[in-house]
């Protein structure tokens, strides 16, 4: 059986998405070295503001009277027949929440780096982030003001407008989808630019010290805190962003959709198996990741006869067995961190024979 096209489609999100989560993570572990086991709370603060405020905004903006939780699915198709015939409101609405969402998530990277100031060690700080985490979520799920508890919320389209047009022989219907992935395309775009930037700057090879050697760093006369935390939120506030997207492309949020597997330790898979430090590894990385982890999940019920086991577990079994033969056969990733030069290494071949 050969994937169909709604396959690749999906596939191409979820790239784009996780893209945004694994190339900021990378700034921050890579580069700066911060265990973070939280990135699940930075995506969440961004799904979860999508799942509360949008909606409740286009009702207050469309007057619609009522509790907005006990009648959500009709506000929202309220709003999304209002949606399809306003493009500027649908643009506005959709740039406000991806702007808000990342507002949510530097917050969040703020309040997540307290812990520094009370001189909390790297590694306990990778520990201690992964318990905020599972908090965070646990008060999403079951408080129910917030989001609807476990029923969770409808979130309102605002790429419905899309589907007027029919472009290059792609149905109206589809064209929603072509919506979502320019639209993460281009907050993709925004976010490389920026690392990479950043990685090939004064800056990122500051980062890269502070990584190494916190100490000599300190010594050195940089705010070692201050950078810490600098990192923590900007990296937290573009995550912050895929969270939104994510909440927007399903249509749907609720508590357990931004779990610490899918975006916690998966992201931190990616990025490893990819190579530290390196942007391609991190874009090879991610791109395998995903597309043999949905391949997986496509083919895994026609594998259930020849199994000696269950095909729900087999996911996990064998991303689980190619990351640990990673880290046996190439622990520092595909694609190793390059040594930082700062002469070329013709410079460094005539000083050497003038030196012998």
């Amino acid at each position: 059986m050969i994937p169909g096209i709604e396959f690749f489609v999906t596939l191409i999100v979820y790239i784009l998405i996780f893209l945004i989560v694994t190339i900021s993570y990378n700034m921050a572990y890579g580069y700066t070295g911060i265990p973070d086991f939280g990135r699940a709370m930075a995506a969440g603060a961004g799904g979860f503001l999508c799942g509360y405020l949008p909606g409740r905004l286009m009702a207050y903006v469309l007057g619609i009277q009522g509790d907005y939780l006990e009648n959500s699915i009709s506000i929202v198709d309220t709003t999304n027949a209002f949606l399809k015939g306003s493009p500027l409101m649908s643009i506005a609405l959709l740039a406000l929440t991806l702007f808000l969402a990342a507002l949510a998530g530097g917050a969040l990277g703020l309040l997540a780096s307290l812990p520094m100031f009370r001189g909390i060690r790297l590694f306990y700080l990778g520990v201690t982030l992964l318990a905020i985490q599972i908090g965070f979520n646990t008060i999403f799920y079951y408080w129910r003001p917030l989001i609807g508890g476990p029923l969770g919320v409808t979130v309102p389209d605002p790429f419905r407008w899309l589907t007027n047009y029919s472009l290059f022989g792609i149905p109206s219907s589809s064209m929603r989808l072509v919506g979502v992935i320019i639209t993460s395309g281009v907050v993709l775009l925004i976010v490389s630019y920026y690392c990479i930037s950043v990685s090939r700057s004064p800056l990122g090879r500051l980062l890269k010290a502070l990584r190494d050697d916190e100490k000599g760093t300190e010594t050195l006369g940089r705010d070692v805190r201050k950078l810490y935390i600098e990192v923590m939120a900007v990296s937290y506030a573009f995550t912050g962003m895929a969270g939104a997207l994510f909440a927007y492309y399903g249509g749907y949020v609720v508590g357990l959709h931004f779990d610490k597997v899918s975006w916690t330790f998966w992201p931190v898979a990616m990025v490893i198996l990819g190579g530290l430090a390196n942007y391609k590894g991190t874009i090879i990385g991610t791109v395998s990741f995903l597309t043999l982890r949905r391949l997986i999940l496509f083919y895994k019920t026609e594998l259930e006869f020849i199994l000696p086991f269950s095909p729900v577990w087999l996911e996990d079994l064998v991303l689980g067995v190619i990351l640990m033969l990673v880290l046996i056969y190439r622990p520092r990733g595909l694609f190793p961190e390059k040594p930082e030069l700062t002469l070329s290494k013709e410079n460094i071949r005539k000083i050497k024979e003038e030196e012998g």
